[in-house]
């Protein structure tokens, strides 16, 4: 199992209840998500994965965000674009279901400072079905 730790900062978040509309603000927030992911893969020498992979995601959000908000596969549109960064970087071979298939989201204790939300990812390889 590889996990890794990835802070994004609030001018960053891409939430499914708040898509951002313009093209080419969308586009360099996903380029900037792939970069935190290409990054924090390389600070733990990540090793390529060439297996199947299950895909767990906790989602901490700042401190201040109640329980009741903060859905944690409302995070898609932020985890898709940090899967893409592995991708691109060369540690996964893809991103769809032959390459990471299940994808769980869970909620993890808020942060306790405002701002950043963190988001924990373990890849665990699977044997081919």
């Amino acid at each position: 199992m590889t996990t890794l730790a990835l802070t994004v900062p609030k001018r960053l978040w891409l939430s499914s209840n708040r898509p951002v509309l313009n093209v080419g603000h969308r586009g360099r927030i996903v380029r900037a998500l792939h970069q935190i992911a290409i990054d924090a893969a390389a600070e733990i020498d990540m090793e390529p994965i060439d297996a199947r992979v299950h895909a767990v995601w906790t989602i901490h959000y700042p401190k201040g965000v109640g329980w009741q908000h903060g859905d944690a596969a409302n995070a898609h549109p932020t985890t898709k674009a940090l899967l893409d960064g592995l991708v691109e970087g060369g540690w996964l071979q893809g991103d769809g279901p032959r390459y990471v298939r299940p994808e769980t989201f869970d909620r993890g204790p808020n942060l306790t400072i405002p701002g950043d939300h963190l988001v924990a990812l373990e890849l665990t390889p699977l044997e081919a079905p």
